[in-house]
């Protein structure tokens, strides 16, 4: 059983889940990802740039 205090769920549209499921063979060539690894890489990924943008130039707090 999935421990609750770890993990969450989340549900997305069949379209989304497909996009998801082809990046899982792109993102590392040779290795086929998890579903919730690459939600985590591209999550991860745009919270760093937006990090970066932040240092770099102060916004308005408008998310685009």
């Amino acid at each position: 059983m999935t421990d609750i205090t770890k993990y969450k769920s989340v549900a997305i549209d069949h379209d989304c889940y497909s996009k998801i499921k082809n990046l899982s063979e792109k993102l590392c060539p040779g290795t086929k990802l998890s579903l919730a690894a690459v939600v985590r890489i591209l999550v991860n990924n745009r919270v760093l740039f937006e990090e970066l943008a932040d240092d770099n130039h102060p916004s308005s707090g408008i998310l685009n």
